[in-house]
């Protein structure tokens, strides 16, 4: 046992052992966790004499065994200490795979990073519950409002949103977090001290501000480069219980993240695109998405329904879950029985909902989790009551959504609407439309 093995305390070590192992030895991740998974420990390869080593490295990794052998350990070793310090004299926390603090959901996809560096707060990452919301950065207005007011309603209701900082939907999912005081997490393609694009420096800022956090696995020293963007893509899929793709072609970083979240058994929701929009570039991706049922469309009357599915999915993938849709309750879980699970949920879902039954108001189409239509009472007018504030909120943002909608209708000839009549006809349609839904 070397005297640097002495020195230092186990958790120390190991720490440093990842950090010199995924960001010194410049292994490809896979190679990096094949080696891992050989020499879990700093002792497991400290411990062997330098013949040991050379044999054990080129039967781990091949031609690649020259990238982890050295004739001095002890002092690669002592650099990715200074490396660590530098990066918490910055604010950075590292965390390698080993640390309770690593990510679950991280932890289970094929190439996770050994070592994550992470700047805010760290409980952003540990709580599982969440989402990523992500698209093309050449949007519409409509697409980033859709991202935004998704992200919101999702952090309204306990979701963590994962994204990527860019410009375009990412930046408006952020946003849209921020505005439910939710947590939010930027993933990082580049190194820590580095904010890109420059412009969405204020955004970042107000991230931390708001209890998130800024995540990536380049150390402070690295330099990005073209394939980081990618590799940044599998984290954010792998963080997150679901990937929403909001605007994207059929090609691009955004169908990067979607083919990770596939790898990673991930759901994909995509929000069904406006009819008026809908044959628009940005919504080529989202479209094929649809068509080949690669992913679950969903419209705004359906968001219930989607917190549920989320629900789901996070027992699954973790041993946890939300049992109703607007109340966190976490259940525990063994997880090689995921289908008794499941059923747990549904049960504790239907006592619920049979124990609320008579109390619980008729809800209309448009209402899901909303008093966007108010109950009839038998035809007798009721007394009027002072509406709570979460309903106002609610008939706010449906109003808002209808004002939007307006501002986008057009003629076949490309015209606005110009009378009330022909808004008349339209308002028609449209619930016409919803009732044969």
């Amino acid at each position: 046992m070397s005297e640097l093995a002495t020195s230092r305390s186990t958790d120390e070590l190991q720490v440093a052992y990842y950090y010199w192992l995924s960001q010194m030895t410049h292994l490809s991740e896979r190679s990096a966790l094949k080696f891992k998974d050989k020499f879990p420990t700093f002792e497991s390869w400290d411990t062997l004499s330098p013949s040991d080593r050379n044999d054990a490295a080129r039967t781990t990794l091949g031609d690649d065994c020259f990238k982890v052998l050295t004739t001095n350990f002890d002092s690669v070793i002592e650099r990715a200490f200074k490396d660590l310090k530098s990066h918490t004299s910055k604010g950075i926390k590292v965390i390698s795979m080993h640390s309770p603090l690593y990510p679950d959901l991280l932890k289970k996809i094929p190439d996770p990073p050994l070592v994550l560096f992470v700047k805010g707060a760290i409980e952003a990452l540990l709580e599982n519950m969440n989402v990523a919301i992500i698209g093309t950065r050449d949007t519409t207005p409509t697409g980033e409002k859709v991202a935004t007011r998704i992200a919101k309603w999702l952090g309204e209701h306990n979701w963590c949103i994962v994204s990527g900082l860019a410009k375009g939907i990412d930046a408006a999912a952020h946003r849209g977090a921020i505005e439910a005081k939710a947590k939010t997490i930027a993933v990082m393609a580049m190194p820590l001290d580095k904010i890109y694009p420059a412009e969405n420096r204020e955004l970042a800022d107000a991230i931390i501000d708001g209890g998130g956090c800024w995540v990536s696995e380049m150390a402070l020293w690295r330099k990005p480069h073209r394939g980081s963007f990618v590799q940044r893509d599998r984290i954010q899929s792998g963080l997150s219980v679901a990937v929403i793709p909001v605007q994207t072609d059929v090609e691009g970083g955004t169908m990067h993240t979607v083919r990770y979240a596939e790898q990673q058994k991930r759901l994909l929701l995509c929000p069904r695109p406006i009819d008026q929009e809908s044959s628009l570039k940005q919504y080529a991706g989202i479209r094929r998405l649809i068509e080949t049922q690669r992913a679950k469309p969903f419209a705004m009357d359906q968001y219930g329904e989607i917190l549920e599915i989320l629900s789901k999915s996070l027992v699954v993938l973790v041993g946890a879950g939300i049992s109703k849709v607007d109340k966190l309750a976490i259940i525990d879980v063994d997880k090689d029985n995921e289908a008794a699970a499941l059923d747990k949920v549904d049960e504790d879902e239907h006592q619920q909902k049979k124990s609320k039954k008579a109390k619980r108001k008729p809800v209309g189409r448009l209402q899901v989790d909303f008093d966007f239509v108010a109950d009839s009472n038998n035809g007798k007018r009721a007394k009027p009551k002072r509406k709570a504030k979460k309903s106002v909120e609610a008939e706010i943002e449906f109003l808002e959504q209808l004002v939007f909608d307006v501002e986008q209708l057009r003629k076949p000839d490309g015209t606005n609407l110009s009378n009330i009549d022909e808004f008349k006809s339209w308002l028609e349609s449209k619930i016409k439309a919803l009732k044969q839904e």
